[in-house]
């Protein structure tokens, strides 16, 4: 009898572990582009930035472990929507075009695009017209680049041949450095990440309105709580508050 006992207390005993491990949150796979300063990038190995802490929050308010999945920008929406991660925390600006494919959350940041230029160098810029003769360098599948095809190309104020397309935001400010490209037209938001690294300057600001969400699935089953985790985090102060710590003084744009 004292055997069946132990039996049967051993079996549940299993049943309840079984059952807790079964209860076990999924970690949650975020996807973020982590070399654009001062969003997302790498010190000594560890991930940094404003998306960053925002990520935290977010895995936090929804209480459940998470992962950061470092890609290339323009392997982010793709990746959303084949189930590869379950978001994208990574200064991706909303847009008609790309809430085709996937969802966005409320906004978090607020950004327009930028001229950037050596930080002496003698051109100056005031007005698209005025890039016409230039070697322009943008990140591939970025707004920066939508703006170019739209604003530039197409308007025939510049050649395809003058366009120079980039994987990564870095390559980009490098190739300027290195005087292969004249121009790069990026986010304004990144100037105070970039400048800590190149000596850079604006030559001109694009008023282009855009804002920075959380890119989700269609109808992904994290979608509500997401919004919610992020709205609470926007109406507590805390989202201002990462802002102000990775962005001291914002009028540096």
């Amino acid at each position: 009898m004292k055997t069946l006992c132990n039996i049967v207390f051993m079996l549940l005993v299993m049943l309840i572990v079984a059952a807790c491990s079964s209860q076990e949150k999924p970690t949650l796979k975020i996807g973020m582009n982590a070399e654009f300063p001062p969003f997302s990038y790498k010190v000594d190995g560890s991930f940094v930035g404003i998306d960053v802490d925002l990520a935290h929050k977010i895995a936090e308010k929804m209480d459940q472990p998470y992962e950061i999945v470092d890609m290339e920008f323009e392997n982010l929406i793709p990746a959303i929507t084949a189930g590869r991660i379950d978001f994208a925390i990574s200064a991706l600006s909303i847009t008609e075009e790309r809430s085709r494919l996937i969802e966005f959350s409320q906004e978090y940041f607020r950004v327009n695009q930028a001229v950037y230029a050596k930080q002496n160098s003698p051109i100056e810029i005031q007005s698209p017209r005025d890039m016409a003769q230039y070697r322009i360098g943008v990140t591939n599948s970025t707004t920066a680049h939508q703006w170019v095809q739209q604003n530039l190309v197409l308007k025939n104020l510049v050649s395809i041949a003058q366009i120079h397309l980039y994987l990564t935001h870095t390559e980009a400010f490098t190739d300027l450095m290195k005087d292969n490209i004249d121009l790069v037209i990026n986010d304004d938001s990144v100037f105070y990440g970039f400048k800590k690294k190149f000596p850079i300057t604006i030559k001109y600001l694009i008023d282009t309105g855009e804002a920075y969400g959380i890119a989700m699935p269609k109808d992904g089953e994290y979608n509500k709580k997401i919004k919610a985790a992020l709205q609470d985090i926007i109406d507590s102060g805390e989202m201002q508050s990462i802002i102000q710590t990775h962005i001291p003084k914002q009028e540096d744009f």
